[in-house]
């Protein structure tokens, strides 16, 4: 995918179109490869990017005083991150690692600020964005705080399934467990505790909801 498909999937997804404004994004904007492994960025660190994923997964996480890694989300294909920037004093929350090959589209949030000043549709669409990523995040919350562990797993699989409820984990065991709360161990017992009361059969990485 080059430069442009990559603007317009963004404003595709923003439910935009705009040839005018996808000028100014082009000029503001870059297509960046990030390989497994990769630090985008680090928590404190100054920066004035936000990103597009356009493929490729990207861990969110926080580190607590004895040095362990929270993870806070883990964003995926479609996803815009990092967009905080925008209001603080463009220092990053959380720290951000590449857990798959991916490719993004980075965005400066500053030169954006000003473009969505000029545009107040594209303001409009952005904060429903927002939105829907603060109410992913509520939810989230809640559920790691209300649910047990049994129930966290299979609700996390109920929304990554397809319509014929079929999901590929394409995600490391480590990485699913820790963005709901729960260890490794706990998510191998629990997922064999979901098979054996036949809420999902599982071939491989491929697991098939049946409840």
């Amino acid at each position: 995918m080059d430069k442009k498909e990559a603007l317009e999937h963004f404003l595709q997804v923003l439910n935009i179109k705009d040839e005018q404004f996808l000028k100014d994004l082009n000029a503001i904007s870059m297509l960046i490869t990030k390989h497994k492994g990769e630090v985008l960025f680090l928590e404190g660190k100054k920066g004035e990017e936000l990103f597009f994923i356009i493929k490729g997964a990207i861990k969110l996480f926080k580190t607590n005083k004895d040095g362990r890694e929270i993870t806070i989300n883990i964003a995926q294909s479609g996803e815009l991150f990092a967009e905080i920037v925008l209001f603080l004093e463009n220092r990053y929350p959380v720290s951000a690692i590449a857990i798959e090959n991916s490719l993004l589209l980075s965005i400066n949030a500053f030169k954006m600020f000003e473009k969505i000043k000029e545009n107040p549709q594209f303001a409009m669409k952005l904060l429903g964005m927002f939105a829907r990523r603060l109410s992913f995040l509520t939810e989230k919350i809640k559920e790691i705080s209300t649910e047990d562990a049994k129930d966290r797993l299979y609700n996390y699989l109920k929304k990554l399934s397809d319509k014929n409820g079929i999901v590929s984990l394409k995600l490391p065991k480590k990485e699913i467990s820790s963005s709901i709360g729960i260890s490794p161990e706990t998510f191998s017992r629990v997922l064999k505790k979901l098979s054996d009361e036949g809420y999902i059969s599982i071939d491989g990485k491929i697991i098939r909801l049946s409840k």
